[in-house]
């Protein structure tokens, strides 16, 4: 967790900011040529969620399915009871 964070933190973060928020980022709305006039961002927000749902997406994809959650043979979901029940 420590490293992804980090790697987050450190390399991607920087990044997105830049092309969002620099006068030179290529989705800069104060960029003449940007990608489509450019995106308007509200206090940061649009970056910071933009960034944090394609990690989170991207997680989710390396990680799969839970184990034993789907049958092998007909790929539907097998009920999983309550921990209560």
């Amino acid at each position: 967790y420590v490293m992804f964070a980090l790697f987050m933190t450190g390399v991607i973060y920087p990044v997105v900011v830049h092309w969002a928020w620099s006068n030179s980022g290529w989705a800069s709305s104060t960029n003449e040529d940007a990608f489509l006039g450019g995106v308007i961002d509200f206090a940061g927000s649009a970056v910071v969620h933009l960034t944090g749902g394609v990690a989170g997406l991207c997680g989710a994809i390396v990680v799969g399915p839970r184990a034993g959650r789907f049958d092998e043979q007909t790929k539907r979901a097998i009920p999983i009871p309550g921990h209560s029940s």
